[in-house]
């Protein structure tokens, strides 16, 4: 009996849109019709944004905890510290910021660009704010004695604030990145795992600020 020999079939990219929907399903495809919906660009899959961030935050988390189990251990939080009032601006100024970073995530998802650029420019000026009173709060530490080299707490106190205020500058560059980025120049999908990503690592900043402020200030 004659053998039929069919030619193997192999795996190729689909050239419909990939069978998934836009932004609106939470696909990863098909944004214009070419398929792939990243295929066109030389950069990682949109989830790269995502995983990078997520490493980003655990490994923040850790020096955080690492400078933390010293501060106990050299018992700083027993040694005298003011508290300057500019906390709570500060504090108002940062937690403002997670809400309109939220409020500008979820404008996008909805296309609404006006709304999106207006949030996330927001969100930026609140950051800006934030820097700025942290700034005053060091001038205020100073003006009351404690420099950096007067205890253990004034000197952690300065090295948490100043780590948070470094990494808040690197959310505000890849927020002035996704702002200053034209939405045609990259995929719907890219821009918005983007945008969820950089939200993410906002609200962890957030988050972290709480924590640092009750661990330096109020825990006594």
């Amino acid at each position: 009996m004659a053998t039929t020999l069919t030619p193997k079939q192999t795996d190729a990219p689909s050239t419909d849109g990939g069978g998934f929907d836009d932004v609106g399903d939470g696909g990863y495809g098909g944004d214009d019709g070419r398929g792939g919906g990243w295929s066109n660009e030389l950069t990682p899959p949109p989830e790269g944004y995502s995983l990078a961030i997520r490493l980003t935050i655990v490994s923040i988390t850790m020096l955080f905890l690492a400078l933390t189990s010293a501060y106990i251990f050299n018992r700083a939080r027993l040694q005298p510290l003011v508290t300057p009032r500019v906390l709570w601006v500060s504090t108002s100024f940062i937690l403002a910021s997670g809400v309109t970073m939220e409020l500008a995530r979820r404008a996008l998802r909805r296309r609404l660009e006006d709304r999106f650029r207006l949030w996330i420019s927001a969100t930026m000026l609140l950051g800006l704010c934030f820097l700025g009173a942290q700034i005053v709060l060091w001038k205020r530490l100073v003006a009351s004695g404690f420099y950096v080299n007067k205890n253990h707490h004034s000197g952690y106190a300065y090295i948490f604030t100043g780590l948070h205020g470094a990494h808040l500058i690197g959310g505000l560059i890849a927020l002035a990145y996704v702002m200053a980025r034209r939405p045609a120049s990259w995929t719907a999908v890219r821009r918005r795992v983007s945008v969820d990503a950089t939200a993410l690592y906002w609200h962890f900043l957030d988050g972290l600020w709480i924590y640092l402020l009750i661990l330096i200030f109020y825990w006594r």
